[in-house]
């Protein structure tokens, strides 16, 4: 099977990731799952993997997702422009704003519609 792009899924749920997976994968895309922010920092630094875009959760344990975001957007490394959609129970609009300042090309809410992110997804990356 030719998938369509290689999708980062960094979050500490189990649960998520296994969705998420199954569900992009369903679409024709290559998840990669991550279960926390150093993990998925590890993934994306290491120039042997192509990485199109990055689905972030916020509240994870060793290192949230903004400063997992913050890291990757001020690095010099070749992966600081992959598109980032950040997908959280972090609903406050504070969060929403300090997410989309930081460099996310995205903010999408839990508990989410799979189409609504898949919309966004396509957007991103096609």
């Amino acid at each position: 099977m030719k998938y369509k792009k290689t999708i980062l899924i960094i979050d500490d749920m189990k649960q998520i990731r296994d969705i998420l997976w199954f569900s992009l994968k369903k679409e024709g895309y290559k998840p990669i799952l991550a279960e926390n922010g150093p993990a998925g920092l590890k993934y994306l630094f290491d120039e042997e993997n192509e990485i199109d875009l990055v689905i972030l959760d916020v509240m994870m344990p060793k290192m949230d997702g903004f400063e997992v975001l913050g890291k990757l957007r001020t690095s010099n490394n070749f992966a600081s422009k992959t598109p980032v959609i950040m997908l959280t129970a972090k609903a406050q609009k504070d969060d929403v704003i300090k997410g989309l300042n930081e460099g996310a090309n995205d903010y999408v809410l839990k508990p989410y519609k799979f189409t609504e992110l898949l919309i966004k997804v396509q957007n991103l990356i096609g």
